[in-house]
C-alpha cells in the first residue's frame, strides 16, 4: 500500500491558481477535452499530481528531493480529464515529470499570449515591454544572487524570497513577450530565447519546487540586449 502519511492537501489558492492555468480544459495536449458539459453544474476534471503526493506514486521520488509540500503547490499540479489522468499514472514511463510539466507550462504559455501579452509591430515597442523586469531581476541578482550554488554565495534568504516573488513571475512575463513577438527576433534572437526558455525551466524547478535534479542552465547575459537595435537580417 501507498505510504500516504506525508501527503499534503492543496490548499484553495492552489486550486483555483490551477483551474486559472488550465482554461477549464484538460492539461494534455493531445486531448484537450473540455472539463465541463453543456449547461450541467458539474465538470470532469480532475486534480493530478506530476510528483506524486506520495514517495511511493508514480513517478515518484524521495521527500528529500521534493518536500510534501511542495509536491502540493499549483506548480506541481496539472488538471487533466479523468481518462488521462488515470492513464498517466496506471502507465508513468511514457509520462515522466518533466513532460508534464511541459504540458502545464505550455498551456498558461497559449492562454497568456493569447489573452494578456501584447503583439508589437517595432522591436523598441517590444524592448520596453521587458525593459522593466529584465532592470527589476538584474537589481535583485546584483544585490543577493549567488555567484556559485544558490545558497552558498549571496544573502540565500532573501534571494530566494525574491526569486519566488518576483523573479519567477518575471521570467515568464519575459518569456510571453519573446513568444508573442517572435517575429521580431533575428534567428540569433531566437536562438538565444531557447537558452533563456531553458534557464527559467530550471529556475523555477529549483527555487519553487527545490527540485535539484533538472539541471543549472545559466542566465543567458546576452538577454539583456533583445530587441536593443534594429533588425537588419529577417528569420
Amino acid at each position: 500500500m501507498a505510504d500516504t502519511s506525508c501527503r499534503v492537501n492543496p490548499d484553495a489558492n492552489s486550486r483555483r491558481r490551477l483551474w486559472g492555468d488550465s482554461g477549464g480544459y484538460c492539461g494534455n495536449p493531445k486531448c484537450r477535452t473540455y472539463l465541463f458539459p453543456d449547461d450541467l453544474d458539474v465538470d470532469f476534471a480532475e486534480l493530478a499530481h506530476i510528483i506524486p503526493a506520495s514517495p511511493a506514486g508514480p513517478r515518484g521520488v524521495p521527500l528529500t528531493e521534493v518536500s510534501a509540500e511542495a509536491r502540493a503547490h499549483h506548480q506541481n499540479l496539472i488538471l487533466l480529464c479523468a481518462n488521462c489522468h488515470t492513464t498517466i499514472d496506471k502507465a508513468p514511463d511514457p509520462y515522466p515529470a518533466d513532460m508534464l510539466y511541459g504540458w502545464k507550462q505550455a498551456r498558461v504559455n497559449e492562454i497568456q499570449v493569447a489573452v494578456a501579452t501584447p503583439v508589437f509591430q517595432t522591436r523598441a515597442e517590444a524592448r520596453a515591454q521587458i525593459q522593466r523586469p529584465l532592470d527589476d531581476n538584474a537589481l535583485i541578482h546584483a544585490r543577493y544572487g549567488p555567484v556559485g550554488d544558490p545558497y552558498q554565495q549571496g544573502d540565500s534568504v532573501l534571494w530566494l524570497r525574491h526569486a519566488r516573488s518576483t523573479i519567477v513571475p518575471n521570467n515568464r512575463t519575459i518569456l510571453r513577450a519573446l513568444d508573442a513577438n517572435r517575429n521580431l527576433l533575428t534567428p540569433e534572437e531566437q536562438r538565444l530565447v531557447a537558452a533563456y526558455r531553458l534557464h527559467v525551466e530550471q529556475f523555477e524547478s529549483r527555487h519553487v519546487l527545490d527540485d535539484f535534479t533538472t539541471g543549472t542552465e545559466r542566465f543567458p547575459e546576452a538577454i539583456q540586449h533583445v530587441f536593443l537595435d534594429e533588425r537588419t537580417d529577417e528569420p
